[in-house]
């Protein structure tokens, strides 16, 4: 039986749904449909174990089978079929739940259709893979697309790992006991977080935050590739988020102008918003593929923009020609997420030995330093 969680089995959907309608829809700043900019879908590709499917949409769909080099038609269905394929699917995702499920009602029309996994092939850089009329130039071109899944919860758009751990170095502080501030400060009263809790209280201590640097060395190279600042950059989007108990990476954004952490502006006023820029870059890589320990090779060869599945089922897309609309819709529709943070409860300022080992939160001395983490992980919101 084929499974997959939400966002893998999307991956398919999205597959369906564009041969069943035949067309890609432009998105505004809002995810709604621009009409007025359509891309026709005339074939789209899928890999599976050992062969590759091809799906030509004519007047009906014809499914190719290609191994060794051999391409040899294995099915055709009508785009009604496809319609009632997409249904059943849009249904199972609705209705899946866990890491990983099955839809049985799906099965037989997808083992119908040569269909034996649900994700991409893996090593691609793409989700998926078109050839799309683009009316603005033309022609017929092959192109990879990202795909973003909010069909259900809120999407990860850059999920965490124990290695995305920002690191500060706490300075300006007298010694203190870390067992009994860590204790005193696990459970604060009201619904502040533990680490806006600790973040106030090191500094109402005369604490001063310098950032560090990266746990996840790859993570850090990945980020020097995008941009030089970004390590710095996404270090203090972090502090500012705990410090101020705001999680809108737009509003964060906003934090990091106003107070200029790395002194881009030298205390002047200025019509670039360098910070801004370097976050949205950072966002749109990270709808791209980029991950925290893959080496990110920033590499866009026919690479055609992202797709994005609503929760209502339609699709909608950001074409490469129009990032700066992809750009501004993720600043303003993401937000910090926190991961569990891997503190015992039991002795706070400690590790937890099952669970989630992401390990951050809390103060510990390192080198004769206090230091604090702060871990990354961004969502939709």
């Amino acid at each position: 039986m084929l499974k997959g969680n939400k966002g893998e089995w999307s991956e398919l959907y999205v597959l369906v749904k564009l041969m069943a309608d035949g067309k890609l829809f432009q998105s505004d700043i809002n995810l709604n449909i621009d009409q007025e900019n359509v891309y026709d879908v005339i074939k789209a590709y899928k890999g599976e174990y050992d062969y590759d499917l091809e799906f030509d949409r004519e007047n009906d769909l014809i499914i190719y089978k290609i191994k060794d080099g051999n391409k040899y038609q294995v099915s055709r269905k009508t785009i009604d079929e496809f319609k009632r394929i997409t249904n059943v699917l849009f249904l199972g995702i609705k209705k899946g739940k866990g890491l990983s499920f099955q839809i049985p009602s799906a099965e037989p029309m997808l083992n119908d259709i040569n269909v034996q996994r649900v994700k991409a092939s893996a090593g691609t850089k793409a989700d998926i893979k078109l050839r799309i009329y683009d009316h603005r130039l033309a022609k017929e071109t092959d192109l990879g697309f990202s795909i973003k899944s909010l069909l259900g919860s809120n999407s990860t758009l850059f999920n965490t790992g124990p290695g995305n751990n920002f690191i500060f170095e706490v300075s300006d502080i007298d010694d203190i006991d870390l067992s009994n501030f860590n204790k005193t400060t696990y459970s604060p009263a009201g619904r502040i977080s533990k680490l806006t809790h600790r973040i106030n209280r090191l500094e109402e201590l005369g604490g001063k935050f310098e950032f560090s640097g990266i746990q996840s060395e790859q993570l850090w190279r990945n980020l020097k590739m995008v941009d030089g600042d970004l390590p710095s950059i996404l270090g203090w989007s972090l502090y500012y988020r705990w410090l101020t108990s705001t999680s809108s990476l737009l509003e964060v954004t906003k934090l990091l102008e106003e107070n200029d952490p790395l002194n881009f502006y030298n205390g002047k006023k200025s019509q670039q918003k360098l910070y801004e820029y370097k976050i949205k870059k950072f966002l749109v890589e990270s709808a791209m593929g980029m991950t925290s320990e893959t080496p990110w090779l920033g590499e866009y060869d026919s690479f055609g923009g992202v797709i994005i599945a609503k929760n209502d089922g339609d699709l909608v897309c950001f074409h490469i020609y129009d990032f700066n609309l992809f750009r501004n819709y993720l600043l303003n529709n993401t937000v910090f997420e926190q991961p569990s943070t891997g503190e015992d409860e039991d002795n706070p300022g400690s590790p937890r030995l099952t669970g989630k080992k992401y390990y951050y939160g809390w103060v510990y001395k390192e080198m004769n330093k206090f230091r604090f983490k702060i871990n990354l992980q961004i969502r939709f919101k």
